[in-house]
């Protein structure tokens, strides 16, 4: 007996926005406290069956201060993804799964801020980072 079972059926959420501009900004006041943005992005579920969800940011990782980042285009500099109402760490990787109950067209609120690796000493420069925020069932 074999059994071939194919789902052809839209996504049940989409992501959308989630870009982050931090304009200018001082070398000093890179220290994980300053700068901090709101990562705005919108999320649609509407053809979800519970509302319990799980999301995760995959991306190119570093470690400052012990803690998973974002890895950016200049060296010793991380963005910290984090829960903007307790600023808690959302670590980046594929094995890191924050659930949370979805509510209308809102995720987590979440913000990111520029950290630095101990002992870097930073240039002024462009940087960029890019980073895929997915979202699942729990």
């Amino acid at each position: 007996m074999k059994l071939i079972v194919l789902v052809n059926g839209a996504p049940p959420c989409t992501v959308t926005g989630g870009t982050v501009a931090f304009g200018d900004v001082l070398v000093s006041e890179v220290d994980g406290v300053n700068n901090v943005k709101p990562v705005n992005y919108s999320l649609n579920c509407s053809g979800r069956a519970i509302d319990y969800l799980k999301l995760q940011i995959q991306g190119t990782a570093m470690t400052v201060n012990g803690e998973s980042v974002l890895k950016t285009s200049a060296d010793g500099l991380g963005i910290r993804i984090q829960q903007a109402s307790d600023q808690t760490l959302v670590p980046i990787g594929t094995n890191n799964w924050l659930g949370f109950t979805y509510s209308s067209t809102s995720g987590v609120p979440l913000e990111a801020v520029l950290v630095k690796a101990s002992g870097t000493t930073l240039q002024a420069q462009d940087f960029s980072a890019a980073a895929t925020l997915v979202v699942d069932y729990q």
